[in-house]
């Protein structure tokens, strides 16, 4: 989800544009000449203003875009809520539904039961119709919650699934074409910039790494001959020569922020200019399993990791 905010002052403009992530804020702030971005981690213990507070600080951000961004992210604050009722209400339905189920199930297994005991006691029969009832009983109850389960859970089972057929027959042959890396970040980042609140681009990742294209071909015009790769934490991007690198990313990226979260610093050796992560406190902490085969390097974006190994300031 991303958002700009803009103000005028005489011939100066400032913008602040803003894009949320599963686990990143995106900010890009210009006003005249000067030109600053930051990428943040979400820390859910403290509200998003908080966390953008330091950045609208230091680059002495006007009032009112302030006011704005901080009506924003409140909003989005809000909506996490508002999600978050909605399923605790959704589960209480569903486990007030369960007890139905339940009671239901109990009731017509009680009546079978009775049913063919009396009829055994009526025909010296025993246990010939209290098992029957006990079925007959099982089966009716049974089918009693199945249907009440389809009606609450499945409303228009048939005609979803009719619709999912007619849009499967109805799909596009997409041509296949060439595309470099370039391209395939600026319809992710378009995709991105479609979703719905609460959905972000990492639905695009299948198990592998590999994009899935067949959410894309609307936007690249086709399918692209070449696979490309992405890591779900850092949303890097990977051609089939590098794919390995986005597995490995996600695993010792995951691994970082457990370990900052835990000692509150980054795992790197003091004095290393660099900043190459140190997989010997890792592994000693287990908070990685096994020793990953490429290098990977702190960047100053809040903790996000790279494969690239910096350059080596002068002085």
């Amino acid at each position: 989800m991303k958002r700009t905010f803009s103000n005028n002052f005489g011939r100066v403009a400032e913008d602040i544009e803003l894009g949320l992530e599963e686990n990143l804020v995106h900010i890009h702030y210009k006003k005249g000449d000067l030109e600053k971005s930051a990428c943040l981690i979400k820390n859910e213990a403290k509200p998003l203003m908080e966390s953008l507070a330091d950045f609208l600080a230091e680059n002495n951000v006007s009032d009112e875009l302030r006011a704005e961004v901080s009506l924003f992210l409140n909003e989005a604050d809000s909506q996490k809520e508002k999600e978050w009722t909605d399923f605790t209400n959704f589960l209480m339905k569903a486990l007030s539904l369960h007890m139905v189920f339940a009671f239901t199930i109990a009731v017509s297994v009680y009546i079978g039961y009775k049913t063919g005991g009396f009829l055994d006691g009526y025909f010296s029969f025993y246990p010939l119709f209290t098992l029957i009832g006990l079925g007959a009983g099982l089966a009716f109850g049974g089918y009693s919650a199945y249907s009440m389960a389809i009606k609450y859970f499945w409303p228009n089972g048939g005609k979803l699934v009719k619709a999912k057929e007619n849009k499967d027959e109805s799909q596009k042959e997409w041509p296949i074409i060439d595309v470099d890396i370039l391209e395939v970040r600026k319809a992710v980042r378009k995709f991105s910039d479609e979703l719905p609140k609460g959905v972000y681009r990492t639905i695009l990742v299948n198990d592998d790494n590999s994009i899935d294209f067949s959410q894309l071909v609307h936007i690249l015009g086709g399918i692209p001959a070449k696979k490309y790769y992405m890591s779900k934490e850092t949303y890097d991007f990977f051609d089939e020569t590098e794919k390995d690198i986005a597995a490995e990313m996600d695993k010792v990226q995951r691994a970082v922020d457990l370990y900052v979260k835990d000692k509150r610093e980054y795992p790197v050796l003091p004095f290393d200019h660099s900043r190459r992560v140190n997989y010997y406190q890792l592994l000693q902490e287990h908070y990685l399993k096994e020793h990953p085969k490429i290098e990977f390097y702190i960047t100053d974006c809040d903790g996000l990791i790279t494969h690239k190994k910096p350059a080596r300031k002068p002085g």
